[in-house]
């Protein structure tokens, strides 16, 4: 059985891909909040210190301000090291995260442009 692919883009107010992360397993809402970490790793190292993110995620609000978890979650484990990789970039760079109905997700457009996803 092959593994599912996960796409994770981070795009400026334009569209323009900043970066693209490829990995496997998960859904698609891990692959959202890996989009977040990579925001986040792309502003620290541009030194941006502020940022909003959009998102059409509303797991990605309660996963990255620290909800509790729910009990069907699908990869735990990598939910859990993702948050904490996000705390710990948070602190470097002021994170606002902004919920964007599906039609506005420049990222999420592209990637079902290019991956027919």
């Amino acid at each position: 059985m092959a593994s599912r692919r996960m796409v994770s883009v981070v795009t400026n107010d334009q569209g323009v891909v900043l970066m693209e992360t490829h990995t496997t397993g998960g859904s698609s809402n891990i692959a959202e909040l890996i989009a977040v970490r990579e925001a986040l790793t792309w502003c620290a190292r541009q030194q941006i210190p502020d940022v909003r993110v959009f998102t059409d995620s509303r797991n990605n609000f309660a996963w990255t301000y620290g909800k509790k978890l729910g009990k069907k979650l699908n990869d735990r484990d990598r939910v859990v090291a993702l948050r904490r990789e996000i705390d710990e970039l948070r602190q470097r760079v002021n994170l606002a995260l902004v919920w964007i109905g599906r039609d506005q997700n420049l990222a999420g457009h592209y990637i079902e442009r290019t991956y027919h996803l």
